[in-house]
């Protein structure tokens, strides 16, 4: 407050004066803080159906063994693009049933295949790393996009883990995969990323134990008789440390010198110099009746898994149709044993 003294004819005038100091302080305005978000172009993505690829390595020979996480070049082409509010995702489901007490590589959930020796455990990313996470391998299995958009790629990734020391018979067909892209908008696909096989695991075949001769009685010109004589017995076939998860090992036997009744099991021998003539030798059941499966495959039904096993019995004789035919000489004839696996 200020005062002020006037003189105006003769007297004095007092005059109070307040000075008003005006104060006015700048601040900064606030706003919302927009969050940059990842949008898929659903119309272009790749929503085909991939099989499982299995045949690029083997069944882990130990239980809990795993093989690695890889997609073998089989992945989801998907364009993200930066702009708007609120979070892109995708996610996966596993239709299968997890396996307790085993994990994947880095801790990953393991789920049943169809055959109940082995398990399948998964990796879900997206390249180039945009995502959050990089990668997920258990459920929920869900990447959150924000930021930055890409040309990139959706991946799953798998590994085959064994759960037990006996494999059991039968092919391995891993869960079904399915992929939903969600956009901040509302709209979404989904589709089966991957289903069904291409191949199974390699495998190591059986060992094939078996004999590389079998001898028969010599015979005389005074004891021959028409139709089958000699019967000798074939030392046991053994197939050992054959594989598992096969739906079944087959073998066949092949007449090296063809046949003469393939029906009946009747196979041509060798010919030339010192060789009889018009005798032949038949393959026969451990009951004497006649193999009629020359040439063809035949089911190992006792096959159940990884293990050893038998051959059924088998016998070898001479066949003679017409002994009147018949000239002296050496008789050989040759069988060939392959084995295949299904």
């Amino acid at each position: 407050m200020q005062y002020t003294i006037f003189n105006h004819n003769g007297k004095k005038t007092f005059r109070r004066t307040t000075i008003l100091r005006l104060f006015a302080a700048i601040g900064m305005a606030t706003s919302p803080v927009i969050v940059s978000a990842t949008t898929f172009d659903l119309s272009a993505a790749d929503t085909s159906t991939k099989p499982y690829i299995l045949s690029n390595t083997g069944i882990p020979a130990q239980v809990g063994g795993k093989t690695w996480f890889d997609d073998w070049g089989q992945n989801w082409s998907l364009k993200v693009s930066g702009g708007g509010s609120g979070t892109a995702y995708a996610e996966v489901t596993i239709n299968g049933q997890e396996v307790a007490g085993f994990t994947g590589d880095d801790g990953a959930t393991v789920y049943k295949t169809s055959n109940p020796g082995i398990g399948i455990a998964y990796q879900v990313t997206y390249r180039p790393d945009v995502s959050t996470p990089i990668k997920v391998f258990n459920p929920p299995f869900r990447l959150d996009f924000s930021g930055a958009g890409a040309g990139g790629f959706f991946i799953v990734r798998y590994e085959l883990i064994r759960l037990t020391d006996f494999l059991p018979a039968g092919q391995i067909v891993p869960p079904t995969v399915t992929v939903t892209y969600h956009n901040p908008d509302g709209t979404s696909k989904t589709f089966t990323a991957r289903s069904g096989t291409s191949g199974q695991p390699k495998y190591t075949a059986c060992t094939i134990t078996a004999p590389k001769e079998i001898k028969l009685p010599t015979l005389y010109g005074k004891d021959l008789v028409n139709g089958v004589q000699g019967e000798t017995s074939v030392p046991k076939i053994s197939l050992t440390n054959c594989p598992g998860a096969m739906d079944s090992i087959n073998y066949k036997f092949t007449a090296t010198y063809g046949t003469h009744d393939a029906a009946n099991g009747v196979m041509k021998a060798q010919t030339g110099n010192d060789y009889a003539k018009n005798v032949y030798i038949r393959f026969m059941n451990g009951d004497n009746t006649p193999y009629n499966q020359l040439n063809s495959p035949k089911k190992l039904t006792s096959y159940i898994g990884s293990g050893n096993y038998d051959l059924p019995d088998f016998k070898v004789g001479y066949f003679i149709d017409d002994i009147n035919t018949v000239t002296a000489g050496k008789v050989n004839s040759a069988l060939q044993l392959d084995v295949t696996y299904n």
